[in-house]
């Protein structure tokens, strides 16, 4: 075989294996239950979303497509910028959420949940979105709520940045009337989840606003069953790594 075949061969199973490598990398979605049920339990990720590559977070429900949130490059506790929370008045919302998969609410009851928030106080919410619930005016498990979980007396100070943690620890709220949380009484999810056998989390996500005047805060390191998601204003700048320029591999 001539030195050019040889080459040319090796060019071919370069760039073959750059094409298998690369999408591993680059926008690749997180592990855990958003991903193969193959991933154990609480195996982290660290998936990221930015202004151009939002890797499944946004808003995919049609009543909500107004209420949007917007990538920034202003930091929270990192230097590659945050996901921003913006109202303008009382009746505004900002919102963005990712699906979760459909895993069973009583299986994130010992995984952890956080965000990392920065503002003059603490304001974010963190949000899952239930279906197959029961009670109030659902039948049989053909119901569906939000949980809310909203900043109390205890939470950081967020001026500087801080973190919101062991949320699956901590009292939260139903939109809708279901077994286990009415009229809006602030119960643990120990308790909801007891109550919703057949519950499952299909998204979650982070939001403010609906009550508050003109406000915004800075959101980062989103943690839901395992997976933490790192928001970010711009891409980040990738090079050809250790396969090179390979152009220059047949030489002059």
């Amino acid at each position: 075989m001539s030195t050019t075949a040889r080459r040319a061969g090796i060019v071919a199973a370069l760039v073959s294996s750059a094409a298998l490598i690369a999408p591993a990398f680059a926008g690749a979605l997180p592990t855990g239950s958003l991903g193969s049920d193959e991933t154990a339990p609480g195996v982290t990720c660290d998936a990221t979303s930015t202004e151009t590559t939002a890797n499944g977070w946004g808003i995919p429900f049609d009543d909500e497509k107004n209420q949007t949130a917007s990538y920034s490059a202003e930091n929270v506790l990192d230097e590659d910028g945050s996901l921003e929370l913006a109202v303008d008045g009382v009746e505004d919302r900002s919102v963005s959420y990712h699906s979760a998969g459909g895993v069973k609410l009583s299986d994130i009851l010992d995984t952890d949940i956080s965000f990392a928030e920065r503002a003059a106080t603490a304001k974010a919410s963190f949000q899952l979105r239930l279906s197959g619930t029961t009670g109030g005016k659902f039948t049989g498990t053909t119901g569906f709520t939000t949980l809310v979980w909203v900043p109390g007396v205890t939470a950081p100070d967020t001026a500087d940045g801080a973190v919101h943690t062991d949320l699956q620890d901590g009292q939260w709220w139903s939109t809708q009337n279901i077994d286990g949380a009415k009229d809006f009484a602030r119960v643990s999810l120990d308790a909801i989840a007891e109550a919703q056998p057949n519950a499952v989390v299909d998204h979650y996500g982070v939001s403010i606003g609906r009550g508050s005047a003109a406000t915004s805060t800075l959101v980062d390191a989103v943690t839901f069953n395992g997976c933490t998601t790192n928001f970010a204003k711009k891409d980040a700048e990738t090079g050809t790594g250790s396969l090179g320029n390979l152009g220059n591999i047949f030489g002059s």
